[in-house]
């Protein structure tokens, strides 16, 4: 069987004016994962990641790390389709639709407020919708869509590692998974920075090996490297 790892982006910058892009400590938590690649004297797996910045700042995080130990890593491709949801839109176009729900400008101070609010939001877009804001069965269809692409351009036999988003991933994996859409965003919402979920596959069939495992920050060392946001 064919092996992928779906890798949830370092810790982004929450909170500033940019989200889109890696924390020290994000790309140091990519770092961590290619060093434990190495002492487990894995090959240099095919890398993908989503059109993001996030998203392509931590596969580069990662490839790099490699390379550093010796290793040759061919390159990365980008894989369009697995781009995450626009959370602030969403908390947005909840709060105009939900009076009292705080809107993101609101809440993304405090992040155990913006883990409740979203969590409203989200509850809300997998059920009856949000008020001019995209279904989320587009969202859904489209990460699915473009894992399924991505595994069948995966020779038989190969490993291949994907750096998405929590949800983006999620949502691809939704097939595998069997939860309904809002079991599923729930799920999401517990992903870890560099949270690996294991996905074996052949051209019939596909399973679970593990999801949001984060052994590679496991260790006294790391242990304040794990993050949700």
């Amino acid at each position: 069987m064919s092996i992928l790892y779906l890798v949830r982006h370092g810790q982004a910058a929450f909170g500033s004016d940019d989200y889109d892009r890696l924390t020290p400590l994000g790309v140091e938590q990519c770092r961590a994962l290619a060093r434990h690649w190495v002492t487990l004297d894995r090959p240099a797996p095919q890398v993908y990641a989503g059109a993001m910045r996030r998203q392509r700042e931590s596969a580069e995080a990662f490839h790099d790390e490699l390379a550093r130990a010796g290793w040759a890593p061919g390159g990365i491709t980008a894989l369009a389709g697995i781009e995450e949801y626009d959370h602030e839109g969403l908390l947005d176009r909840h709060a105009a639709a939900c009076p009292g729900a705080p809107a993101f400008a609101d809440c993304w101070r405090d992040r155990k407020v913006l883990q409740r609010t979203l969590e409203q939001a989200l509850v809300a877009w997998t059920g009856p919708g949000v008020a001019g804001y995209p279904a989320f069965a587009g969202f859904r269809d489209r990460c699915a869509a473009a894992l399924a692409a991505l595994m069948r351009s995966i020779g038989r036999g190969q490993a291949a590692m994907l750096f998405g988003s929590a949800g983006s991933l999620g949502a691809a994996l939704q097939p595998v998974l069997g939860l309904g859409d809002r079991e599923l965003m729930r799920l999401t919402l517990n992903f870890y920075n560099t949270g690996v979920s294991t996905l074996l596959f052949n051209a019939t069939q596909a399973a679970i090996e593990s999801i949001n495992a984060v052994a590679h920050l496991e260790r006294a060392e790391t242990l304040s490297l794990i993050t949700k946001r």
